[in-house]
């Protein structure tokens, strides 16, 4: 009896690589909805699990693999050899291994499902219907608990974590997804759906506001200016008005109700570790990592934000509970794997938004375009909201590789039809 080759079977049977396919795209679909949930963490491994498994069983069933490696390939591989390399000089191997597989690993994986699971612009569609569904949700509730705990318009004593893990996961959350909020217009323009667009920007905008994050503030700010830079015509002429715009937008910001977190901004300049608050807090932790970065600037203390503690006991036993690691992403990073992490995680980002930026403003229909320009959009607000934090990791870390996954998904069915 002669032996049939996994492929060669499943070429005989077209109908089983579509199923395939169709079960990856749904767990790749149920990803972006409870990505944000903080209680569903078994169903999140089963639905990552879920995606690459059938992506790989549709991808040789096809009896073709043709893998996308995309423009990010070498800068990934760059990263990889940094965050490997970080192991042999980690504070702790085994947390570090640890990390390595639960951030590094999972995060390509994530990635590369994304950009195999866009087929047609269709793809692209689901995705972003996906994605504003959940954000309904979110900010729905966001509201609806954060007034049930007491909530005030007046100060963060009480600040919405909606049915994340807490105000800084929301913000950051809502960071990812607001360039897609701000140009669904391009791919949904029906009188029904202006009207619901603008109900939940209003609704998103509330939840933003009573995170109390003032990151998130600022960094949604700068995406509605870069998103209406991209549809405008006369994209200079847009960047002066948004930059005016833009400074009377986070001179109101930081004048309300709330916005201050117990700093004496009068001391920024003079003594900046008296500032106090949380900005006092942020610049001890900065100024502790920037002197052990100056030490050994290509030698890290391993990846995982919990090396931090672990590497600087005196500091975290000297400072407040929160500190425990730099709260800076790239900072955490160059304390992690080196400066040559630091360069990876740099060519990552600006590879991204060299890719996805549109070239010509993206006009209705054009879906992939109108994604990619989301996704530029999202790339640079994620790092600009990281700047005072680190959530390039766990949840809000793997929807942005599905998120950029996705959009160079798009990017490269466009390249194949041209």
């Amino acid at each position: 009896m002669t032996a049939v080759s996994p492929s060669a079977l499943f070429r005989e049977r077209p109908v089983l690589a579509d199923w395939f396919y169709r079960l990856a795209r749904l767990f790749a679909l149920s990803l972006v909805f409870i990505f944000p949930l903080e209680a569903v963490t078994a169903a999140r491994e089963i639905a990552v699990v879920g995606m690459v498994l059938f992506l790989v069983a549709y991808l040789v069933a096809r009896g073709n693999l043709d893998l996308r490696p995309t423009v990010l390939f070498w800068p990934l591989f760059f990263y990889v050899v940094c965050a490997v390399f970080s192991l042999f000089t980690a504070v702790d191997m085994a947390y570090t291994l640890k990390e390595l597989r639960g951030e590094v690993l999972k995060g390509l994986l994530i990635f590369y499902g994304g950009v195999h699971l866009i087929l047609e612009e269709e793809n692209l569609e689901q995705f972003w219907g996906m994605i504003l569904v959940g954000l309904v949700v979110m900010a729905v509730a966001g509201v609806v608990l954060f007034f049930q705990q007491g909530g005030s318009l007046f100060n963060h004593a009480v600040r919405a974590g909606s049915l994340h893990s807490g105000y800084g996961t929301l913000g950051t959350y809502l960071v990812l997804v607001w360039p897609f909020l701000l140009l669904a217009p391009l791919v949904w323009n029906a009188p029904w759906a202006k009207a619901a667009w603008v109900a939940l920007i209003a609704c998103s905008g509330l939840v933003a506001y009573v995170t109390y994050n003032r990151a998130a503030w600022l960094t949604m700010v700068l995406q509605a200016a870069l998103c209406l830079i991209m549809v405008s015509r006369h994209r200079l002429r847009m960047s002066l008005i948004m930059l005016a715009a833009g400074v009377l937008a986070v001179g109101m910001l930081l004048a309300a109700p709330g916005s201050r977190h117990g700093e004496n901004w009068s001391m920024l300049l003079k003594d900046p570790l008296k500032t106090g608050g949380t900005a006092g807090d942020l610049i001890a932790a900065w100024r502790h990592s920037w002197r052990q970065i100056k030490k050994d600037p290509f030698l890290g203390i391993g990846l995982g934000r919990h090396s931090f503690s672990k590497a600087y006991p005196e500091f975290r036993r000297t400072h407040q509970p929160l500190l425990w690691h730099a709260h800076n992403t790239f900072v955490d990073l160059t304390l992690q794997l080196g400066v040559q992490g630091l360069i990876a995680i740099l060519l990552i980002m600006g590879v991204l938004v060299w890719a996805l930026w549109p070239h010509s403003p993206p006009q209705g229909g054009q879906t992939a375009v109108a994604f990619g320009a989301a996704a530029a959009a999202m790339v640079i607000g994620f790092c600009v909201r990281n700047l005072f934090d680190d959530f390039f990791v766990d949840d809000t870390g793997m929807m942005f590789w599905l998120l950029a996954g996705l959009a160079l998904g798009g990017r490269e069915l466009l390249r194949r039809r041209a």
